[in-house]
């Protein structure tokens, strides 16, 4: 294995591990509540940022400040669903995501006037030298714990959504809020909990990506919105889907820097997105939905 073909799979694991949990929040949210939410790039930013205060200024160790930060970032996707969205039940599509759009425009907004437009560097908590080699292609302390994070995090989502009664609820709300209360579901708790859900793996993807790179004020809402491209590559309704259309977009995005140039890197994916709208609406695992007339 050529050393330029390790790094495009390091990168891609890497990367893909975090379009993941983006990706899983977004599915999380659309299977629940059929809202697609254009703030989960704003949710990373603010995990992000809410991780960097516990482990800079709090002085956390990591492993406390990881899970904190997600409960928080939990917390606040679920209030923002009961002070705000709550309302919007049964809205249109359109008006949801002019909601969605506006929400992220918010975040960001608010978390640049309290922490500020400038890039900042966290300590290097996991190493980023090689703890193992497989040929050419060298694994780091933080590429084991941030893909064994999102594999977790994937797990206990896909149990939660098929084998416990929560996750029967959630598809009920989904297929119909309004039945789903006659039969004594409370609608609203179960779509706090979902966007809650959705909120907690983003925040757990803009930590991660804080610690790999940088905390980045507009770099990270963007790498947010990137993740769009992989939940239509898997399927918007589909778990499986978000991995796959994760890994996949994340092996695009690196071949395509290594090879053309890094400048088309952002291209690409919206460009994937085009073809597989064409060919496959659904995407490659999304289900097909019957409309009875």
């Amino acid at each position: 294995m050529s050393k330029e073909l390790a790094s495009i799979i390091i990168g891609m694991l890497d990367l893909g591990s975090l379009y993941a949990l983006v990706g899983i929040g977004f599915v999380i949210l659309y299977r629940s509540t059929r809202v697609i939410n254009f703030a989960q790039g704003a949710f990373m930013l603010l995990g992000g940022d809410v991780f960097y205060t516990l482990l800079v200024d709090w002085h956390l160790a990591w492993y406390l400040a990881l899970p904190i930060s997600m409960v928080v970032l939990g917390i606040i996707g679920a209030l923002t669903y009961l002070v705000f969205f709550r309302r919007l039940v049964g809205a249109d599509l359109f008006v949801l995501v002019i909601a969605t759009l506006g929400l992220n425009i918010v975040i960001v907004t608010i978390a640049t006037i309290i922490w500020g437009p400038d890039i900042r560097s966290l300590p290097e908590v996991l190493s980023l030298k090689p703890l193992f080699s497989i040929g050419n292609l060298s694994v780091a302390p933080l590429d084991v714990f941030s893909i064994g994070l999102a594999a977790i995090v994937i797990v206990l989502l896909e149990r939660l959504l098929q084998r416990t009664r929560l996750g029967i609820e959630m598809r009920a709300v989904a297929d119909g809020p309004l039945l789903a209360g006659q039969i004594r579901i409370s609608v609203h708790a179960i779509s706090a909990i979902a966007w809650g859900i959705a909120a907690l793996c983003a925040g757990a993807a803009g930590a991660m990506y804080s610690l790999r790179v940088a905390l980045d004020p507009a770099g990270i809402p963007a790498l947010g919105l990137l993740a769009f491209p992989a939940l239509f590559l898997g399927g918007v309704d589909s778990i499986r889907g978000a991995l796959v259309g994760g890994f996949v977009l994340a092996l695009v995005q690196n071949a395509t820097t290594f090879y053309v140039g890094g400048l088309w890197s952002d291209v690409v994916p919206y460009a994937v997105l085009l073809v597989v709208l064409l060919v496959r609406p659904r995407g490659i695992f999304g289900s097909r939905e019957i409309v009875r007339l």
